[in-house]
C-alpha cells in the first residue's frame, strides 16, 4: 500500500510540474500574504498561489483538522461544502468540492482524490488534490470543473510557526469572463489564508495526534530540539 501510494502522490505533483518553470507574477501582497498568478488573463487554465506565516500553537493540529470538512470548508474562500466521497486510507481520500461563486457565475463543483505526505527532513507536511472525473457524476445546479489540482503546505519555521502555501491549478469550464475569474482567483488565496490564520490555534484541534505524521522537534509532542530550529520559510 505505501509503495502505491507514494507512486499516486508522485503521479499528483508531476501534474502540477516543475515550479522553476512557471511564471509567477505577484498581483497582492497585503498582511503579509503574497498571491501570484501564472496564467495569461484569455487562458482557460488559471494558475495561482497563495503563501505566509500562520501562528500555530500545536504542528498535531493539522491533522486533526483534516477529519473535519465543514471546518475546512469554513476557511477555504468561496468553498460552499467539502463531502466524503470515501477514503482508500488516512493519506488517501475522495472528497466532493462545491463552490459558492457571487452572481451571475454559475457555482462549480469537482471530485477530488486528496493525498497527504510529509518530509522526512524538515517535517513539511504537503497536501496534494488532483480531480477524479470517474468519482462522481455530474450533479444538477453545479457546472463540472474539467481540471483542478494543486496542494497546501504547511512548513515548520519554528515552535507556534509555519509557512503556509495554497497553489491550485484550475479549468473552471463554462463561462467567467477573464476579469472576473482573475479577481476570484486572485481573493481566494489570499482570504483563505487570513481566514485559516484566524483559526489554526482553535482549542478543539490541539493536544491530540492523528497519527498521520510526525511532529517537528520542540513542538508539543514533538521530540525536544537539540537545537535552535533553523528558519526555513522562503
Amino acid at each position: 500500500m505505501r509503495a502505491i501510494l507514494a507512486l499516486l502522490v508522485m503521479v499528483a505533483g508531476l501534474a502540477w510540474g516543475d515550479e522553476t518553470e512557471r511564471n509567477w507574477q505577484m498581483v497582492s501582497d497585503r498582511d503579509g500574504i503574497k498571491v501570484y498568478m501564472a496564467h495569461t488573463d484569455d487562458s482557460n487554465i488559471k494558475t495561482f498561489r497563495g503563501e505566509g506565516e500562520v501562528l500555530m500553537e500545536d504542528f498535531r493540529a493539522i491533522g486533526n483538522m483534516l477529519d473535519d470538512y465543514d471546518f475546512i470548508a469554513s476557511w477555504l474562500h468561496m468553498i460552499s461544502g467539502l463531502d466524503d466521497l470515501g477514503r482508500v486510507s488516512d493519506l488517501q481520500r475522495h472528497i466532493w468540492v462545491t463552490t459558492r461563486l457571487p452572481w451571475p457565475v454559475s457555482d462549480r463543483d469537482c471530485a477530488i482524490e486528496v493525498f497527504l505526505e510529509q518530509d522526512p527532513e524538515d517535517y513539511t507536511v504537503t497536501i496534494p488534490f488532483v480531480a477524479r472525473q470517474d468519482l462522481l457524476q455530474e450533479k444538477d445546479g453545479y457546472v463540472r470543473m474539467p481540471q483542478l489540482e494543486g496542494f497546501l503546505k504547511f512548513q515548520p519555521v519554528e515552535p507556534g510557526k509555519v509557512y503556509m502555501t495554497f497553489q491550485v491549478i484550475l479549468d473552471p469550464g463554462g463561462y467567467i469572463p477573464a476579469w472576473l475569474a482573475n479577481l476570484i482567483l486572485r481573493d481566494i488565496p489570499y482570504f483563505s489564508l487570513k481566514r485559516f490564520r484566524r483559526v489554526a490555534s482553535e482549542d478543539r484541534f490541539q493536544g491530540t495526534d492523528s497519527g498521520y505524521f510526525k511532529v517537528p522537534p520542540g513542538w508539543p509532542g514533538g521530540e525536544p530540539a537539540s537545537v535552535s530550529p533553523a528558519t526555513r520559510a522562503p
